[in-house]
């Protein structure tokens, strides 16, 4: 099956449209990409990574795949995916590693699951094997993350997702795995009760596995992949300190690529504005030189000689900052996506508690969808009212009781950073009738709002039905659906501010 982003990629370069975009040979060429303030610009990485990967395969015998040009992660990857999978297959699971980023599947999990198995697997002689939460058939809903792996000259072929394992997850535990986490922290229910050895994240603590070996949960940190090459730093210069380099060190260039990749969509190409902290600082003056996208003279041969990016944001190379523009740009590109397909591209789920005797735990949603409610309710053929109806088949297919939806989006005037949360209570699952849905959205608006500047909530009235003006959209919709919308001041805050604050709540 052939992964594609479902729009152009010429502003790229060609070849990145040709083998990652749907549209390829469906549309005119565009303006090409390119950079005044970079001698190399996107487009010559490209074409360079392109390169650097048919030579290493050369070099280590490997045949390309029908997915576009590999190099050695991609060759340890499909390694470790095979040699694990065979070892499940007769019954052994023991001495394996599965490190696993969150459920939502984002850049930084995908980054930090690959980097950790990768740098623990080459440096400190572990067996690790990467487990990519999100289904093989969605990754087309993370564009970015396939433009990503393509940077890194990794065909999602070679990814491990938990449909390809011979056994359930829950019995993965059984077989002697244990586990990794990066970007969270507490084990997810599907993987049962088994031994966690090493978490490294930026999320709040939610104080499980304290006997974890490795437990790093560093907040605030811009991304996960910053903590995971900062664990792993002085192994991997030690690797890189010889006379051959980067190239000649167990580690492959194009991992640097992916990590820092994560940290620029992460921190928005590295501005301190934009949740970027000393360690991502530190973390990418580190990766920058031994990746793939460092021209020669930028290059580290394990001497430590390239200057460390300042906290200001000034010296971040003007090549980072175009690749910061394509991936977010990447990112942002919903246009062709269904409403249930932006509900499930950044999705995470967690229980409410309540002292209710009839629902101890409410099962709630949260997505993040990077496009603001007006645009998204002008692609709706009957604005709030079709939008619901699909949100309604979400929670039901979900069997979720509170659905949040969490947008965010660039103004178009300005093009400034803006945020809004929408709510949505339903009653039919645990909560039986739509006066305790009512009930319960009140008392969640009440605890959401009594947060004061922590999230900034107003009320939203852009689109609303007559009648609902300036009282936000609560009751929009029919029995047995209740709903909530604001504007959020504070549009830093996202769901890592969101959920605990929602799931505190005392119902």
């Amino acid at each position: 099956m052939r992964l594609c982003v479902p729009f152009s990629l010429q502003r790229l370069s060609s070849a990145a449209h040709q083998s990652l975009s749907c549209k390829a040979n469906s549309q005119g060429l565009r303006r090409p990409f390119s950079s005044t303030s970079s001698t190399k610009g996107l487009e010559g990485i490209m074409a360079e990574v392109q390169n650097h990967a048919e030579k290493l395969n050369a070099a280590n015998g490997i045949n390309g795949g029908g997915d576009g040009g590999e190099g050695r992660l991609a060759d340890f990857l499909r390694s470790q995916k095979e040699a694990f999978l065979g070892d499940l297959q007769d019954g052994r699971g023991k001495g394996w590693t599965v490190v696993m980023g969150n459920e939502a599947g984002d850049l930084d999990s995908l980054a930090s699951s690959i980097a950790f198995a990768q740098l623990s697997s080459s440096l400190l002689a572990s067996r690790s094997v990467p487990l990519l939460l999100t289904p093989q058939k969605h990754m087309s809903l993370r564009p970015e993350n396939l433009l990503a792996l393509r940077l890194s000259s990794v065909p999602p072929s070679v990814l491990l997702h938990p449909e390809n394992l011979p056994i359930p997850t829950t019995d993965l535990a059984s077989r002697g795995v244990r586990f990794a986490l990066v970007d969270h922290n507490r084990l997810l229910p599907p993987f049962g009760a088994g031994e966690v050895e090493a978490i490294i994240d930026h999320h709040d603590d939610e104080h499980a596995h304290l006997d974890a070996s490795i437990r790093e949960i560093q907040v605030p940190t811009g991304s996960c992949a910053s903590l995971v090459a900062k664990n792993f730093k002085p192994e991997w210069e030690k690797s890189v300190s010889g006379p051959s380099g980067k190239t000649g060190g167990p580690i492959p260039p194009e991992l640097a690529t992916l990590l820092i990749s994560s940290i620029l969509i992460d921190t928005t190409g590295l501005k301190p504005d934009r949740k970027a902290t000393p360690t991502d600082y530190e973390s990418a003056s580190f990766l920058f030189p031994l990746s793939t996208l460092a021209s020669g003279n930028e290059s580290a041969q394990g001497d430590g000689g390239f200057n460390s990016f300042s906290a200001s944001g000034s010296a971040v190379p003007s090549v980072l900052t175009d690749l910061t523009i394509q991936l977010q740009e990447t990112k942002s590109d919903v246009s062709t996506l269904s409403t249930s397909e932006l509900l499930l591209r950044d999705y995470k789920e967690y229980a409410l508690p309540t002292s209710s005797p009839d629902y101890p735990t409410l099962k709630v949603g949260l997505s993040t969808v990077p496009l603001g409610l007006k645009k998204w309710l002008e692609k709706e053929p009957s604005s709030w009212s079709s939008l619901l109806e699909e949100v309604d088949g979400y929670m039901l297919d979900k069997t979720l009781d509170i659905e949040g939806i969490l947008t965010t989006y660039s103004s178009e005037k300005k093009g400034k950073h803006r945020r809004e949360l929408a709510l949505i209570v339903r009653s039919g699952g645990v909560i039986r009738s739509s006066e305790e849905a009512q009930k319960i959205l009140l008392t969640l608006t009440q605890g959401l709002e009594a947060s004061g500047e922590a999230l900034g909530l107003e009320v939203w009235d852009k689109v609303l039905p007559a009648g609902l003006e300036g009282q936000g959209a609560l009751g929009l919709g029919k029995e047995g659906r209740w709903v909530n919308v604001w504007r959020q001041r504070n549009a830093k805050a996202t769901r890592k501010q969101v959920a605990p604050l929602l799931v505190s709540t005392k119902l």
